[in-house]
């Protein structure tokens, strides 16, 4: 069977990041009402409901000033809901002893005291003997950018270098936020050595990509500045604000140099590594930390987007929609943002105003990767003919430019063969096949696709057994090649491999189907009956189908075995 999972659309692995620290089991609580608002808090945590374990942890750690891990729960499920006051509110409560234990508190407490301009307390908080490295380089960060702050440039590069220890990819985002730092300093000869470095590395943050590019444009080197966007975009991947600065210095605009303040640099300090922690998690738990750089900056619309992109994988797709709707028209990430909108929408069951969303996007004709995006929004939706024609209009510039995308031709294939436009999506199969091909979606597909329609048999099972090979323990691939053997005639292949697909994906109702007509095939027919009946308990709503399955327990699949061809 095809796989349509394809869609188109490190480090800080410290037992004491927020992601990934045991937290421990709280102390005696004082009083029953305490104790009830604790497991009301751990059960809304566990069933992703933040905004009810804030409440109900900083109920608690409010009475309780000297408990350790309620004050971290109640820190960490405050800004994991994106309410930064309650985490503030919290953390102040908290005694000495608790802070000296435990870092997002201090890290709260430090932010907050950045962005009101109340450097001289920041070196309190910051701290970091018993942090591991996540914390101990944004806590050092911070600490540095509110000696920049007070005017102390020097002394604060040194606490930024020094916050990175010896580890060398801790010591690039440093570089990183001291070239930042250099620049808001008006400090271009020491920056532009700094980025060289980075450069020569290829080791430059988007941030300071774009700070680079715009401080070369305005020294009158516009190639160089393109130069490095271009390079940043083709080795690291797309970045609105990369490719809007990019765009902006092409078409000769004269940008101004970005020089940060305190509280800017200190929001990026914490934004890039959460941003790296993400990479990492599939879940919405750097979102503590972006909600932590959005107090500092409110407007970081980068740490926006992935907050955003975080809580919609999460299941917290209301809450994503809500942060999305905030990133303001004139932003570079607003284009994308509508892309994530139309997607959270749907996730959430919008399904009628994220299509609304998406055709209206389309005729504003985006640019190239929103409309991917939207165009693969649309076939989730079936709104075929819509997606075809977004995805004709993408590959048509590509190959105005000589390029091709083996994923866009293969998208539009699917919606060709859905559409019933069997010649054009073969025609897009094979040309998907000849620009990767090693893509087992694509090997698979296509060989399915010849075998169930009785073409090209021997060669579509040599597609599917070099689909199989890339990616064993595929069930769709799998079922491939029994169909196939069935569709040869071969039945007791067809009942080995259906079998085996059935145990690596025993809830798909095509395989356990496929399955029910092998075991017919065999004169196995209680059996197959008893395929077909829980095949039909998991078609859902698909009557079609629903009724070649009742008309097969009655008289048995009507396709025979197809012949063979060359």
């Amino acid at each position: 069977m095809p796989d349509y999972g394809l869609a188109l659309s490190e480090r800080f692995q410290s037992s004491e990041t927020a992601a990934t620290e045991k937290v421990a089991e709280p102390e005696a609580v004082a009083s029953t009402n305490e104790f009830s608002d604790f497991l009301i808090a751990r059960y809304a945590s566990l069933t992703n409901d933040p905004q009810q374990a804030a409440q109900r942890y900083a109920g608690v750690a409010l009475s309780d000033t000297g408990d350790t891990s309620i004050t971290e729960r109640a820190v960490f499920s405050a800004l994991l809901a994106n309410d930064f006051d309650l985490a503030l509110s919290v953390s102040k409560s908290a005694d000495e002893t608790v802070l000296g234990q435990s870092s997002l508190p201090r890290l709260t407490l430090a932010a907050h005291a950045i962005s009101s301009g109340d450097y001289d307390s920041v070196p309190a908080l910051t701290t970091r003997e018993r942090s591991g490295p996540f914390y101990a380089l944004v806590l050092g960060s911070l600490e540095a950018w509110a000696l920049f702050g007070k005017g102390d440039v020097g002394p604060a590069e040194l606490t930024l270098l020094d916050a990175a220890g010896e580890d060398p990819y801790l010591r690039d985002i440093m570089l990183n936020s001291l070239a930042l730092m250099e620049i808001a300093a008006s400090q271009d000869v020491q920056a532009l050595e700094t980025l060289g470095v980075l450069e020569e590395n290829l080791a430059l943050t988007a941030a300071a990509a774009e700070s680079y590019a715009r401080l070369l444009a305005s020294r009158g080197e516009e190639a160089h500045a393109i130069n490095v966007l271009s390079v940043y975009l083709e080795q690291v991947g797309y970045s609105p604000a990369i490719e809007d600065t990019l765009n902006r210095i092409a078409a000769g605009e004269d940008l101004p140099v970005k020089r940060l303040s305190a509280a800017e640099g200190a929001a990026l300090s914490i934004y890039v590594p959460a941003a790296a922690l993400a990479a990492q998690s599939t879940d919405d738990l750097p979102g503590v930390y972006y909600s932590i750089a959005l107090e500092l900056d409110p407007q970081l619309h980068a740490a926006r987007a992935l907050f955003a992109d975080a809580l919609d994988r999460s299941g917290r797709s209301g809450d994503a929609i809500d942060m999305l709707r905030a990133i303001p028209d004139a932003s570079p990430y607003h284009v994308t943002a509508i892309g994530q909108l139309a997607w959270a929408l749907h996730r959430a069951g919008n399904d009628e105003e994220a299509l609304s969303l998406a055709i209206e996007t389309l005729s504003e004709d985006p640019e190239r990767d929103l409309k991917i995006q939207i165009a693969d929004l649309l076939t989730s939706l079936e709104a075929d003919e819509e997606a075809l024609t977004a995805f004709t209009e993408v590959i048509s510039g590509d190959e105005a430019l000589g390029v091709g995308d083996w994923r866009l031709y293969y998208a539009r294939g699917t919606l060709n063969e859905r559409l019933g436009n069997w010649p054009d999506a073969e025609t897009d199969f094979l040309t998907a096949k000849a620009l990767n091909p090693s893509s087992p979606e694509v090997l698979n597909h296509l060989g399915y696709s010849w075998v169930d329609r009785g073409l090209h048999l021997e060669r579509g099972m040599d597609l599917i057994r070099q689909a199989l090979s890339l990616r064993p323990n595929s069930g769709a691939i799998t079922d491939s090649l029994g169909w196939g053997y069935y569709k040869l005639g071969d039945f007791d292949q067809a009942v080995y491999y259906l079998e085996l697909a059935a145990e690596i994906e025993p809830d798909l109702a095509e395989i356990i189907d496929h399955l029910g007509d092998a075991y017919w095939m065999t004169g196995r027919r209680t059996e197959a009956r008893f395929q077909w009946e829980k095949a039909l308990t998991l078609l859902n709503d698909d009557e079609q189908e629903i009724r070649k399955i009742e008309r097969k327990m009655l008289t048995g699949p009507e396709t025979q075995a197809a012949s063979r061809d060359n």
